[in-house]
């Protein structure tokens, strides 16, 4: 009798069993459209300040093509990283176990937050197409 009620809780599903598994799905789903979609609200600040770095280094502004190139670069550098990442998590989880490449995840998380940050004293757009492949492979 024992043995049926411990086979009949092992396949059973269980709140905090269909919590996690609502949060582990909507949690990494979340940070993905985050990351693809928080870059349109400000778009043409950054696209401004592209424009200005560019003048401040030659003289003279972007031409328009060259200027939505750039953006569009900027914008597919996420997912471009998110398959990076993605190749990356098989070797990092055996030689570092899954804990450690949680922990060694994070820097591809902090880095590009203070890169980020520099890019505008740094007057350097490059720091921001670099810093969303960072957290495109962090993702």
């Amino acid at each position: 009798m024992e043995q049926q009620d411990q086979s009949m809780k092992e396949g059973r599903l269980t709140l905090v069993l269909a919590l996690a598994t609502l949060i582990a799905a909507f949690g990494s789903s979340f940070q993905y459209g985050y990351n693809v979609a928080a870059v349109n609200s400000p778009a043409l600040l950054m696209q401004q300040f592209y424009n200005e770095t560019y003048y401040g280094r030659t003289g003279e502004f972007m031409e328009d093509f060259p200027l939505t190139l750039l953006w569009s670069v900027t914008v597919s550098m996420f997912p471009f990283g998110g398959f990076i990442g993605s190749l990356l998590v098989g070797p990092l989880v055996n030689k570092f176990g899954r804990k450690g490449a949680l922990l060694f995840n994070n820097i591809f998380s902090i880095v590009p937050a203070i890169l980020m940050g520099c890019s505008r004293v740094a007057t350097s757009f490059e720091l921001i197409i670099i810093s969303r492949l960072l957290v495109g492979i962090c993702a």
